[in-house]
């Protein structure tokens, strides 16, 4: 059953209050402060690219998909930060956008049952 009122959230403050609960997990130590930098981060540049002012309900499966498309195109802030200390190399992109493995599965991780693929 649909709600008598509708709460038209913007993209900001649907950002706002999913950074608040990621302070909050950190607060209890289910996340680490660099972890929740990061998540912190990389919601302000979707906010970004979606538009602040933009109602949820308002964006279409085309629209998400462009805005993933983009952020995973935008370069990571994390290795331009080490250039600029003296470090080297040029900044990573994101090569994921979900949050699927990224890494190999070790044969321990097979074991456990842990990766999609046991080649």
């Amino acid at each position: 059953m649909r709600p008598a009122e509708l709460d038209r959230l913007t993209v900001a403050e649907a950002a706002d209050r999913y950074v608040e609960l990621v302070r909050a997990r950190t607060l209890t130590g289910a996340l680490s402060p660099s972890t929740a930098e990061v998540y912190a981060r990389d919601v302000a540049t979707l906010v970004e690219l979606a538009g602040a002012d933009v109602v949820l309900d308002d964006l279409t499966g085309e629209d998400v998909d462009a805005i993933l498309l983009a952020f995973a195109r935008r370069p990571d802030g994390r290795k331009g930060v080490a250039r600029e200390k003296g470090g080297r190399g040029s900044p990573r992109r994101r090569r994921r956008v979900s949050a699927g493995r990224s890494r190999r599965c070790s044969s321990t991780r097979r074991w456990r049952g842990g990766c999609r693929s046991t080649r």
